[in-house]
């Protein structure tokens, strides 16, 4: 009994060990915040994203950083639109903005195409790269927990029906499958034609259709339910895989690069205090969670990103809900 009891208390404990490396800090008024009255306000920048993502997923980035900084008192606004392409490091240096939530590999491209380029390069190889090649005064925060990129899906039924686990094996049906995405999709280099080129897959069709996260009747979403393609390039961000038990196929040949997502930040602005609440933030960012982000915009009718940012904020326990 007493053998039981001990083992029993180290499970206890463990869970309890568990449980609290899981749970995110709460975001807490900074001793900066009140120097921060006298500023002008820190700005968060609309970052670039990658093809094929809903550009609202942009705002609602920029928004979770803000909505954070304000929490702990930090007086913070985020862009009045996005950063023209290839601008968010310049930007930084200019003092056009002092943050950016940053796709990774689209701000390595700002610096080092070549470098970007690089499909089989992991999120840990292109976020040392581009920590490397930031200009003087630009710092790489903590990166998230978020790896977007294109994805193949298809239903339950469709994988089962193939057997699809991977590119792979799709490749061996491509020719009796329709396949959908957007017009970027069809024409960029690891896109359809890297498909083609690498997995030697010529899908029976292609067609061209509305943004992956948009759930209209004529989006991708419900085309691959009603069955008109049988295979759709969906964005790993995306609500759909989960909320429709959508099939992810593996890459094994790396065609689609991984983009994560870092806060980049102009050091001279944005101190040491407001870089800990970027972190939290951080550290609680999955793919999983942008997703579910995602989902939050998706149903709030009115497009408030800044209360989407918020209420994802109290649901992660970042911040207390306002009473």
């Amino acid at each position: 009994m007493a053998v039981r009891r001990k083992v029993m208390a180290a499970l206890c404990a463990a869970a309890l060990l568990l449980a609290t490396a899981c749970t995110p800090t709460p975001i807490t008024t900074v001793p900066s915040a009140s120097q921060s009255l006298n500023r002008a306000p820190l700005t968060v920048a609309l970052p670039e994203v990658p093809d094929d993502v809903n550009p609202a997923e942009s705002a609602l980035l920029a928004n979770v950083y803000a909505a954070a900084l304000n929490a702990a008192g930090l007086h913070t606004v985020v862009a009045d639109s996005p950063s023209p392409a290839g601008t968010m490091i310049s930007g930084l240096e200019a003092g056009d903005h002092d943050i950016v939530p940053a796709y990774s590999r689209l701000a390595l491209s700002e610096l080092s195409p070549e470098a970007a380029a690089d499909p089989a390069a992991d999120s840990s190889k292109v976020l040392a790269e581009l920590k490397a090649a930031l200009p003087d005064g630009v710092m790489e925060l903590d990166p998230t927990k978020v790896e977007d990129q294109d994805a193949l899906v298809v239903t339950a039924v469709t994988a089962e029906k193939y057997q699809l686990k991977t590119i792979t094996d799709l490749a061996r049906v491509c020719g009796q499958l329709t396949l959908g995405g957007s017009a970027q999709f069809k024409a960029k280099e690891n896109g359809l034609p890297a498909l083609e080129r690498d997995y030697k897959c010529v899908p029976g069709g292609y067609k061209q259709l509305k943004a992956v996260l948009d759930t209209r009747s004529d989006g991708v979403v419900w085309a691959l339910l009603r069955d008109d393609i049988q295979v759709a390039d969906i964005h790993a961000s995306s609500p759909a895989i989960v909320d429709n038990a959508l099939v992810v196929l593996s890459d094994p040949l790396n065609i689609f690069p991984v983009q994560a997502i870092v806060p980049l930040v102009a050091g001279n602005k944005v101190g040491a205090d407001a870089q800990d609440v970027l972190n939290k933030v951080s550290a609680a960012l999955t793919t999983e969670e942008l997703a579910n982000l995602n989902r939050l915009a998706q149903d709030r009718q009115d497009g408030n990103f800044a209360e989407v940012a918020q209420a994802w904020l109290v649901q992660k326990g970042l911040v207390k809900a306002s009473s």
